[in-house]
């Protein structure tokens, strides 16, 4: 009996890990801290736009065993708006977790329809 309690409670355990949210909005900086800084990859072919960062913030609740613990997480995203130099084709490039990954978790390019193709649905 013992050990059906044990892997059940490994079980849970590595289910609400699996289960738990990733959190990439950069920890809070303290007034002493440097200026961090970022570099992000983007093709030479590409001319930037305009850059637009968003977070959302959620709380993260777990519990086992009449003990519930919470914390703040969030998803950051730096959006960028491209145009390519050559083509004009239009891009959209979206990065997270800027610390960690230099390039873009998306590349959206944006391609000409005809109106009725879209609009008249």
């Amino acid at each position: 009996m013992r050990y059906h309690r044990l892997t059940f409670g490994f079980a849970i355990s590595i289910g609400l890990a699996a289960c738990s949210p990733v959190n990439t909005v950069p920890p809070p900086l303290t007034p002493t801290d440097p200026v961090q800084h970022f570099d992000l990859e983007i093709p030479a072919s590409l001319e930037i736009r305009s850059v637009e960062f968003t977070a959302t913030t959620f709380a993260d609740v777990s519990g086992y065993g009449g003990h519930t613990g919470s914390k703040v997480g969030g998803r950051a995203f730096l959006q960028i708006y491209a145009v390519h130099r050559q083509t004009g084709d239009q891009y959209m490039l979206l990065y997270e977790d800027i610390g960690r990954r230099k390039q873009p978790v998306q590349v959206i390019r944006f391609r000409a329809e005809a109106d009725s193709a879209i609009l008249n649905r």
